[in-house]
């Protein structure tokens, strides 16, 4: 197979000749190209053999509905499915505030402030009115 000969993961190619030879590794699986999806870590075996294991790739993880790219703090960056019922429980999936694990802190704290300010107008422009009224 071709796993084994393109799939060579070597350790140091600058280690000196004194030294003992460089361990190599293959990859586990059948794919043997260095792709984002394939990485590898090296470490080392407790029997003392250098082995590979594959790394996962990072998600997004979960994210506001609104377009300002926020990240919900304090919910994991997992694959879409590990986020069902099945793999992880409800706490783990939400905050404590209001809009928990649907808005970023930022996106809840903006919104209420907006709420504030159009309540606000709405005051002014009755003051106004009843000031106008009035003369």
């Amino acid at each position: 197979r071709r796993a084994a000969a393109g799939g060579k993961v070597s350790c140091s190619p600058l280690t000196s000749h004194a030294s003992a030879m460089v361990q190599r590794v293959t990859y586990r699986r059948r794919h043997a190209y260095a792709t984002k999806s394939n990485r590898q870590r090296k470490l080392r075996t407790p029997g003392g053999k250098l082995g590979v294991q594959t790394v996962k790739k990072k998600t997004k993880g979960p994210q506001t509905p609104s377009g300002d790219n926020g990240r919900i703090h304090g919910v994991p960056r997992l694959a879409k499915q590990k986020y069902s019922n099945k793999h992880m429980a409800k706490n783990k999936k939400s905050v404590s505030r209001a809009y928990g694990g649907v808005l970023s802190a930022t996106a809840v704290r903006e919104r209420i402030v907006r709420a504030f300010l159009v309540e606000e107008q709405k005051i002014v422009k009755k003051v106004l009115k009843l000031q106008a009224a009035k003369k």
